[in-house]
This record gives structure tokens, C-alpha cells and sequence, in this order.
């Protein structure tokens, strides 16, 4: 009896180790690195830079990196002629704070940048940081600004002339998702490409407006030419400042509350 009851007791012993070990195998599975670059920043976006080229002036690189692991990777390789582009396209994974682009070819150039707060490194064909005097060319810095992008500014003064009208019909908004400009100066709806780079280096592309007869369009012709001629632009959160080069602001906006 004393015998039986010795096994009866082993065999629970027994089961419960294991369960317990299971357990403990099972929360080690589950943990996750809150730390790691795709958890905790915000890295979809694009980012663009120059790269060093050994036979060039350098390589014109932007690298795109969608919610989906998608990514597009274009390069332009400046100084030659005729001038040299390729795009790629492909999945992407993750390998820690690292991401690999699939569908590069071995050895032909690295497929492995590494994601950090609004930038990521080009790494080496083996994965590791490049180091010396060069360390800082194999950046690419995420385009955009934060404390611009997706809200809505007031204009308060073009030119040197104050506007004092309806936020509804005087307005810029920079649009993220699309990188489009929305802004109105009267009554007709302007749109315009665009891209922030380094934060605060600005470039307008092609636009479009509506064709409505607005009783005063000179505040709009002025807004349209402001945004044919800045080329950067400044601001402290509250206001938002439209600028070409050094000189005065061209425009100047109020963030709406």
C-alpha cells in the first residue's frame, strides 16, 4: 500500500514538473521586446539620403517602408551620364532592430539597414555598422516633420502684410499620407506635391486648383507663388513660418486649436 502510495505521489511530482516546465517554455515563447525598433518607433515611411559611390558622385537613395513589409528602394546615381535609376520593390523582414530587403542579389550591394528614431543606417554586405570617417554618409534621414504635418495653420501674414480672415478659406495643410499640400487663400482649393526632408528643407512639385471667379484672387496668386518659391520652412509648434533661403518669411501661419 505504502508502495502504491509512493507512486500515486512520483506521478504527481512528475506531472507537475512537467506542466510547470511547459509553462515556463510557453512565457518564454511569448515574450516580446518591447524595445525593439518594430514595436516601439514609428518607422513606416521614406527615407532619403546620399550614399557614397565609388565610380560616381554619389547615389541619389530613397527607401520607402510601407505598414504591410512592403518596400520600394530607389537610387539614382549622380554624375554620369546618362543619368542611372533603378527602383526595387519587394517584401521586407525584420531581424531584431535590422530590416533585410528581399530580392536584393548577394554580394551585387547590401540588402540590411538598420531602423533608428527617424533615420536608418546602411549597413555592410555582413550586416554590420559601417565605422571611420564615412560612418555618417551611410545615413538616410525620414522625411517629414511631425509638428507640421496633419494640422491645419492659419495664414496670418504673406509677404510682410497681415491677413486677418476665416481660418475655413485661409488655410495650409500638409497631408502625410499622400505628401499633398491642401491650402485655400478665398474661395478656391489648392493642391500641390510635396516633400519635407531633414525636417525642414521643403520642395512643392506640381499643383492643381479649382477655377472658381473668387471676388479677390490676389491673396490666392500671392499664396501660389509663395509656394513656387520657398524652399524651406521654421516653426516652434504654434506658428509656421514659409521660407526662401535666409531671407524675411514669405508666409506665416497660426496652428488652428
Amino acid at each position: 500500500m505504502k508502495q502504491l502510495k509512493m507512486f500515486v505521489v512520483m506521478v504527481i511530482v512528475a506531472f507537475t514538473a512537467f506542466s510547470c516546465a511547459n509553462n515556463n517554455k510557453s512565457a518564454k515563447l511569448d515574450v516580446i521586446d518591447e524595445h525593439s525598433a518594430e514595436i516601439s518607433l514609428d518607422w513606416q515611411g521614406t527615407y532619403s539620403g546620399m550614399l557614397p559611390c565609388a565610380d560616381c558622385q554619389g547615389i541619389e537613395t530613397e527607401l520607402t517602408l510601407n505598414d504591410d513589409n512592403t518596400y520600394m528602394l530607389v537610387s539614382t546615381y549622380m554624375g554620369v551620364e546618362p543619368v542611372v535609376s533603378d527602383t526595387l520593390t519587394g517584401k521586407f523582414h525584420w531581424h531584431g532592430n535590422n530590416v533585410h530587403l528581399e530580392g536584393i542579389p548577394e554580394n551585387e550591394r547590401s540588402s540590411t539597414f538598420k531602423v533608428e528614431e527617424n533615420r536608418v543606417k546602411h549597413l555592410d554586405l555582413e550586416g554590420n555598422e559601417i565605422t571611420g570617417d564615412l560612418a555618417s554618409y551611410y545615413v538616410l534621414a525620414k522625411e517629414g516633420n511631425q509638428l507640421v504635418e496633419d494640422r491645419k495653420w492659419k495664414l496670418v501674414e504673406i509677404y510682410g502684410k497681415p491677413v486677418e480672415d476665416d481660418p475655413d478659406s485661409y488655410y495650409i495643410v500638409f497631408h502625410s499620407a499622400d505628401r499633398r499640400v491642401e491650402a485655400k487663400a478665398n474661395c478656391n482649393l489648392i493642391s500641390v506635391n510635396y516633400r519635407i526632408k531633414n525636417e525642414f528643407r521643403v520642395i512643392f512639385g506640381q499643383g492643381l486648383t479649382t477655377l472658381m471667379a473668387c471676388p479677390d484672387q490676389n491673396l490666392e496668386k500671392e499664396l501660389l507663388n509663395v509656394l513656387g518659391e520657398a524652399d524651406n520652412l521654421s516653426t516652434d509648434g504654434e506658428y509656421l513660418s514659409l521660407n526662401k533661403a535666409r531671407m524675411a518669411p514669405l508666409a506665416r501661419f497660426e496652428l488652428v486649436k
